[in-house]
């Protein structure tokens, strides 16, 4: 009987020793087909979990380093030139699309790029590549290699118009005289339309930042005027005001041509007269004439008469300039009346030099 126990009981150890190896080996298999389908993940985008793709978006905003006053901002169309450490085949150059974002290698997702820093890129793409588990320690470096807000549009009534290359902050003043200054049409102000980088700026300055601002050509060309300190950014936009010319020939103290303060102003004859420092003594006032472009005349011209004397006095109507309208006031003196009047006709047919054009502020 007791012989028959102790075969029982090692029959029963040696079942127990089977089940548990045999637990053991199915615990190890268990492990290893998971391993196996995690390593499978990380290689295969195809098998790429929502959490791995949301982690291609890199960090959020709030986690990223701040940017540093006067740096510059990545815009769309911006060509970036992108170096990852020991990494040569994703270290190549990147063009910033319509919608502000890069598409780079091993990321499922297309990077957010536009207005960030190149250092702020350069961290969000580390931590993109970090989340992903594509690269443990990734190292990279953003730069700029070509940009196409890095200049400051100018237009309108200046010299040369032109795009004005520029490396960040600029004084106005500065990028206007490299378009050769205002045009001799131009008007009394300058409207500036904000590019990102400047309502960028402004927002870290904590100062007003408008779509748009407007200064005065005459503040702007006082030294002790705060407005003559006027900074522009890349991707501004500056446009001089186009208001017309107006010119004042023959028998006057200051002939030339003068500019209209702006498109809408109201410049009488006996307000143009007053700017041109008067009549001389031999002008013949009551042969005056007003000298306006028309297309329909025959000459491409229309003339005409004014008595000045009238005017004065209020018995005939003190007509309104237009951009372009010549005020002739010829002499009582034959010959000189008539090189007077050939002065007008060279006016007129758009002579270079044939009239000096003051700028009225």
């Amino acid at each position: 009987m007791s012989i028959k126990i102790l075969r029982s009981m090692v029959t029963m150890r040696m079942i127990g020793r089977h089940q548990r190896t045999t637990l053991l080996l199915a615990v190890a298999v268990g492990l290893a087909a998971g391993s196996a389908r995690l390593n499978l993940k990380a290689q295969d985008p195809a098998h790429t979990s929502r959490a791995d793709l949301s982690a291609s978006k890199g960090p959020s905003s709030s986690t990223l380093p701040a940017a540093r006053s006067g740096e510059y901002i990545i815009n769309p169309e911006d060509v970036l030139d992108i170096y990852v450490y020991d990494v040569p085949e994703l270290s190549r150059d990147y063009t910033v699309n319509a919608a502000g974002t890069i598409t780079v290698p091993l990321l499922p997702k297309p990077v957010a790029a536009a207005g960030l820093s190149p250092d702020q890129l350069a961290h969000s793409l580390e931590e993109g590549f970090r989340q992903s588990g594509r690269l443990n320690r990734p190292q990279i470096t953003v730069s700029i290699k070509q940009s196409r807000r890095s200049v400051v549009d100018v237009e309108g009534a200046v010299k040369s118009p032109q795009a004005v290359p520029v490396l960040g902050r600029s004084k106005l003043l500065s990028i206007l005289s490299q378009c050769g200054g205002p045009g001799d049409d131009a008007g009394s102000s300058v409207t500036i339309t904000r590019g990102e980088l400047a309502l960028h700026e402004l927002a870290l300055e904590g100062a007003p930042a408008s779509p748009t601002a407007t200064v005065e050509f005459q503040k702007l060309m006082d030294g002790n005027d705060p407005t003559s300190k006027f900074d522009v950014w890349p991707g501004d936009r500056v446009s001089v005001e186009r208001a017309g010319v107006f010119y004042v020939m023959g028998e006057v103290n200051h002939p030339g041509g003068y500019n209209l303060k702006s498109a809408h102003e109201q410049l009488s004859v006996l307000q143009a007269l007053a700017i041109a420092g008067d009549v001389t003594t031999v002008a013949k006032k009551d042969r005056a004439m007003l000298i306006r472009k028309d297309s329909k005349a025959p000459n491409g011209r229309q003339e005409l008469a004014l008595n000045l004397r009238d005017i004065l006095i209020g018995r005939s109507p003190d007509r309104i300039l237009e951009a372009d309208d010549i005020l002739y006031v010829p002499s009582s003196k034959g010959k000189r009346a008539v090189r007077g009047l050939e002065a007008v006709t060279s006016t007129m047919a758009g002579a270079a030099g044939a009239a000096v054009v003051y700028r009225r502020f």
